[in-house]
């Protein structure tokens, strides 16, 4: 079974003393017998349940908290999952309900009885399958028609003359397949999110954006999130460094006034070009009529995500509304460049 692809809820079985991810369970055939009852009886209420210690020392599981959440230490969940309860805990979670619950046995499992168990488990799912309902009941009694209204382009005057900036969301947002696919396989399921979210409440952690160093040989690194490199060519590499450059933002249709910038920037990057070929690939991408730019911010975007979640990574990439500046919302504060 996936233990994470596309799970709204799961349940998490932890046991008295699993804070150590070696921590097995104990081989007494009772425990055992009782841990498969457990997962038997959530799992045939369509809910998958997992075993802390297989969770945290899963390789697949490391990938997802590396992508989706850097910020974190490697030992975050082992040390905030880590009870003092003397009884194993049934901790649920999910993203529909929006909730985390501890549901804490009466007792440790060397010592229940099975009808005990079962009458427990029953009313944990009685508590869950009432939440759900309520959940379900008030959605559909404040469900809310929405209508889309197209916006009209006339505001923006010439379309033509605003070629590059009308297909900016179509084309800068555009991202390679082989990128999509394996971004889609370290999608974060949703009862991992929300009980992250619920760890970081517990700990008044908030979402952690590193500072973005820039080296003096022009390499970009993300300090906070294990030094992580985000490989860029030179081209759209200078066009990052020249939004970097602008904290308030660059018009598509003004760009034309940032060509010599540019190029002094690319040529730092680049020294080996051919000068003639250098500058007509900077005059296509200051050229609001031309394609180029975008094509370079979807670049610079895909750069970012083939190491952190969109979430994290949309501080980091070129972004704006059509008609308004576009730029990198990061805090300069954050941006650390080497001279």
């Amino acid at each position: 079974m996936a233990m994470y692809k596309n799970q709204p809820e799961a349940v998490i079985y932890i046991a008295p003393g699993n804070e150590n991810p070696g921590y097995k369970n104990p081989g007494n055939k009772n425990v055992t017998a009782h841990y498969r009852l457990i997962s038997e009886r959530f799992q045939d209420a369509g809910i998958p349940f997992f075993y802390l210690p297989d969770l945290l020392t899963d390789k697949h599981f490391a990938r997802i908290m590396d992508y989706h959440h850097p910020y974190l230490g490697n030992d975050f969940l082992q040390k905030n999952l880590t009870r003092t309860a003397k009884n194993p805990v049934l901790l649920y979670a999910s993203a529909e309900l929006d909730a985390v619950r501890p549901f804490e046995l009466s007792c440790s499992l060397e010592d229940i009885t099975k009808e005990q168990l079962s009458n427990e488990i029953d009313n944990i799912l009685d508590s869950i399958v009432s939440q759900k309902s309520e959940i379900h009941y008030r959605v559909q009694s404040h469900a809310i028609r929405f209508e889309i209204i197209d916006e009209p382009l006339a505001i923006y005057g010439d379309a033509k003359a605003r070629e590059a900036d009308r297909n900016f969301h179509q084309e800068a947002f555009r991202l390679p397949e082989k990128l999509t696919q394996s971004i889609e396989e370290i999608a974060e399921a949703g009862y991992l999110r929300k009980l992250i979210e619920y760890l970081e409440e517990i700990e008044k952690k908030n979402r952690k954006f590193s500072r973005l160093k820039i080296t003096s040989d022009y390499r970009i690194y993300l300090m906070d999130y294990g030094l992580k490199e985000v490989t860029m060519s030179p081209l759209p590499k200078a066009l990052y460094l020249l939004f970097l450059h602008h904290p308030e933002g660059i018009l598509f249709k003004e760009l034309p006034r940032y060509r010599t910038e540019l190029m002094n920037i690319y040529r730092q990057l680049s020294m080996h070009e051919n000068p003639d070929k250098a500058a007509e690939s900077i005059r296509r991408m200051t050229d609001p009529y031309d394609n180029s730019v975008n094509e370079k911010c979807s670049l610079i975007r895909a750069a970012f995500l083939k190491v952190i979640a969109d979430d994290l990574a949309a501080q980091y990439y070129i972004t704006g509304y059509r008609g308004e500046p576009k730029r990198i919302l990061l805090n300069r504060e954050l941006v650390i460049q080497e001279q």
